[in-house]
C-alpha cells in the first residue's frame, strides 16, 4: 500500500510520464473526403449602389370644392374604389339652392314674357302684311320682341349658373382611382380649395429614392435598376424615368424615379430600394452550402495545417447558389462543405 501510495504521488507530481500525451500539435492523419474542399475565389463581381426610397403614385389628386359649404355626407372611405364622376362628398349650401329657386322664378317669368312679345310680334307681321299698322309701330313692337328674347336668354343663363353651383355641392372623383386619405368628417365647414378627398391610381405607381451627389455622373435616364420591397415580398426591375436637376442642400442628395411599377400589393408610402449598377469589382465568393449557422453568427470550417478550423466571417450579398464574403476569409484559403 505505501508502494502504490508513493507511486501515485509522484504521478500526480508530473514526474511519470507514461499515459500521457506530451503537449504540442498532431498532424490530421486522414485528409477530408474528395469533394468536401472548396477553394475561396476572387471573381468580378456587379458593383452596385443602394439606394433607400419608397413607392409613390405619379397621380395623386387631392379633391377640393369649388364652392364654401358644410360637409353633410361623405359617400366614401379610405380604400374606396371609384370612377370618373363618381359623388365623393357632399355639401350643404342652403343659398345656393335658394339663388336656384330665384333664378328659376325669374327665367320662368321671362319667358311669359316672351311668349307673350312673340304672340303679338306674330299678330304685328300679319298685320304689317295687311298694311294695318304703321312702320313705326311695327319696328316699336319687333324692338320690344327682341328685348323679351334677350332677357329670356339672360334669365336662362343665370338658372344655369345656378345650377351649376347648385351640382359643385356634390364633390365628384375628377377621375377613376382608389381613396388614399378622407380629411373631413360630416359637419365640418369646407372651403374652395381646401382638400377632402384623396385619390391615387394604382396603375400609376413609381418608387423614389434619393441618391448622394457623388454619384451624379454616373447616373442616367434609361439606366436599368432593380427594385425590392419589402413589406409587399415583392422584387422586379424598372429603368430611371426622372433624375432631379437640384439637389437637397440640407441632405446634399437628389432625387430619382424609375418607370411606372404595377403589382396589385404595392401601395404608395411603401418603404422600397433601388439597386443602381455602377460598375464591376472585385470579390470573395464561397458556396452557400460551406455556410455553418452558429446562432447568429455566420461561420466556415477552414483547413488551416490541415485541420480544419472554425472562422466566423461576414457576409455581402448573395450571387446566384454563392454568397459574397466580406471579411474573415482570403484568396486561395479552402473551406470545407458539410
Amino acid at each position: 500500500m505505501v508502494a502504490a501510495a508513493l507511486l501515485f504521488m509522484l504521478w500526480l507530481a508530473d514526474l511519470l510520464h507514461w499515459g500521457k500525451i506530451p503537449p504540442g500539435t498532431v498532424a490530421l492523419k486522414t485528409q477530408p473526403p474528395p469533394g468536401r474542399m472548396v477553394m475561396v475565389q476572387e471573381v468580378e463581381l456587379p458593383q452596385d449602389l443602394t439606394v433607400l426610397g419608397s413607392v409613390i403614385s405619379k397621380t395623386l389628386t387631392q379633391v377640393s370644392p369649388q364652392v364654401p359649404g358644410r360637409v353633410s355626407r361623405i359617400r366614401v372611405e379610405a380604400g374606396s374604389l371609384v370612377k370618373k364622376g363618381d359623388p365623393l362628398v357632399e355639401l350643404s349650401a342652403p343659398e345656393f339652392q335658394a339663388r336656384r329657386q330665384q333664378a328659376q322664378a325669374g327665367a320662368a317669368q321671362a319667358q311669359a314674357l316672351l311668349n307673350q312679345a312673340a304672340a303679338d310680334y306674330r299678330r304685328y307681321q300679319r298685320l304689317r302684311k295687311e298694311e294695318a299698322v304703321s312702320p313705326r309701330e311695327f319696328e316699336a313692337m319687333e324692338s320690344r320682341y327682341q328685348e323679351a328674347r334677350a332677357a329670356a336668354a339672360q334669365a336662362q343663363g343665370r338658372l344655369k349658373e345656378a345650377e351649376t353651383f347648385r351640382d359643385y355641392t356634390v364633390v365628384a372623383a375628377p377621375c377613376a382611382g382608389v381613396v388614399a386619405e378622407r380629411r373631413v368628417a360630416p359637419g365640418d365647414l369646407a372651403q374652395v380649395g381646401q382638400p377632402l378627398v384623396s385619390l391615387y391610381d394604382p396603375q400609376e405607381l413609381q418608387v423614389e429614392g434619393e441618391v448622394n451627389d457623388e454619384y451624379r455622373p454616373q447616373l442616367r435616364l434609361g439606366l436599368p435598376v432593380r427594385l425590392e420591397v419589402p413589406a409587399a415580398g415583392w422584387e422586379g426591375e424598372s429603368t430611371l424615368t426622372e433624375i432631379f436637376p437640384i439637389s437637397q442642400a440640407s441632405s446634399r442628395t437628389f432625387k430619382v424615379r424609375t418607370n411606372l411599377v404595377k403589382h396589385p400589393v404595392l401601395v404608395p408610402g411603401m418603404f422600397a430600394r433601388l439597386k443602381v449598377p455602377l460598375g464591376q469589382t472585385r470579390g470573395l465568393v464561397i458556396p452557400r452550402a460551406a455556410i455553418r449557422q452558429v446562432g447568429q453568427l455566420p461561420m466556415v470550417e477552414v483547413l488551416v495545417e490541415g485541420r480544419p478550423s472554425l472562422r466566423q466571417i461576414k457576409l455581402g450579398r448573395p450571387i446566384g447558389d454563392q454568397l459574397e464574403v466580406l471579411s474573415g476569409l482570403q484568396a486561395g484559403e479552402q473551406v470545407l462543405l458539410p
